[in-house]
């Protein structure tokens, strides 16, 4: 008989989900608590399935197959609703698995800050809606098919030496208009300095964009996607592979930037979470 699995919440560190049985799945989530914009890693084993996935916050998320674990990653933004939050795996019916295990997340809310931007004059233009659509069609092209497998091998690394001027999440108001929150990290460092690969990957895009100036996204596998925005100049081509520490352009001020930085942005499945957390996690 299988019986539904709870998280246990135990804190930042904690690890969600013991098995149910022996001969039933089991699942584990780590952390159990996550902040706004946190990741968490989910495993499920014991199920034997041509696909097993995730239902967490509004969205699902395939896991991939390595032996008989099931693995992913699912994340979190500002606009995911704080609270417990239900996170279920599902399989097909012949899987053995007739109904979803399930555990609890916890997200918690964070207060992100608010900064207020005023363009030059010359730069105004670029707050036209229409460029924003014109580069998420572009941008949205060239993640259309992600690779399922990690192709990173170690923890990610800031890609430029540079201080925060901006961290994830802040809450950006252009001429008085709120046009969102952050999506990355903006790294500031003089015009020039080198930008390095954070970690093994594909180069899925790299070009000039309305908005994000010059930019490059990598491919890391398993839906993981970071992005390098405004540089000066390209220094890879798209399809090409890259290697963590690789150099793959310099820093710039191109596109709706008001001076030298990189924003360096990651998403998993098209969320936009914090990339920090991730110079410290282990491979899968």
């Amino acid at each position: 008989m299988i019986r539904r699995v709870a998280a246990t919440l135990l804190g930042l560190a904690a690890v969600a989900a013991l098995p149910v049985a022996a001969a039933g799945p089991a699942l584990t989530v780590t952390p159990a608590v996550i902040r706004q914009g946190g990741t968490a890693e989910v495993v499920v084993t014991g199920v034997m399935a041509a696909w097993v996935r995730i239902r967490f916050a509004g969205r699902v998320w395939p896991l991939r197959r390595a032996g008989g674990v099931w693995r992913g990653f699912v994340g979190t933004d500002p606009l995911t609703a704080p609270g417990v939050r239900r996170l279920v795996v599902e399989a097909p019916v012949a899987s053995g698995m007739p109904q979803p295990a399930v555990a609890a997340v916890r997200v918690l809310r964070v207060a992100f800050p608010t900064r207020r931007i005023t363009l030059a004059p010359d730069r105004r233009g670029l707050l036209d809606p229409r460029l924003a659509q014109e580069e998420g069609r572009i941008v949205a092209a060239a993640l259309r098919v992600l690779r399922p497998d990690p192709l990173w091998r170690a923890p990610f690394r800031l890609p430029v030496r540079g201080i925060v001027a901006s961290p994830y999440g802040v809450i950006s108001v252009y001429q008085g208009q709120m046009r969102g929150f952050h999506h990355g990290v903006d790294l500031a460092a003089p015009m020039g300095t080198p930008v390095y690969a954070a970690n093994d990957g594909i180069v899925a895009l790299a070009e000039k964009l309305p908005l994000s100036g010059n930019a490059v996204l990598i491919d890391h596998g398993m839906g993981i996607v970071t992005s390098y925005l405004h540089q000066s100049a390209l220094l890879v081509r798209r399809g090409q592979r890259v290697s963590r520490g690789q150099r793959i352009g310099r820093v710039g001020s191109t596109g709706l930037s008001t001076g030298p930085h990189l924003h360096w942005g990651m998403r998993i499945y098209g969320v936009h979470v914090d990339p920090m957390p991730w110079i410290t996690r282990s491979a899968p």
